[in-house]
């Protein structure tokens, strides 16, 4: 799955209220050193749940193990 800056811009903009997308799967606090798409993202996400604009949540889709990473869907729901 790749998400993009700008497709969650969009996504921000024309959703209704209690649509929900997942904006990155994966391990967050791990991938957005390494990416700075997945940076700006989680950024434009965390600044939209402080202004009311979307609840943040996640759900684990695999945990992780001491050589490998868990893995997470980061979802977010407009208000």
């Amino acid at each position: 799955m790749q998400t993009t800056y700008s497709s969650i811009e969009g996504w921000l903009q024309t959703a209704k209220s209690n649509e929900a997308t997942v904006y990155h799967k994966g391990y967050l606090a791990k991938d957005r050193f390494y990416s700075n798409e997945i940076r700006d993202i989680a950024n434009l996400m965390l600044r939209s749940a402080h202004n009311n604009i979307v609840v943040l949540y996640q759900k684990r889709i695999n945990h992780g193990t001491p050589s490998k990473d868990p893995v997470f869907n980061y979802i977010a729901k407009k208000i």
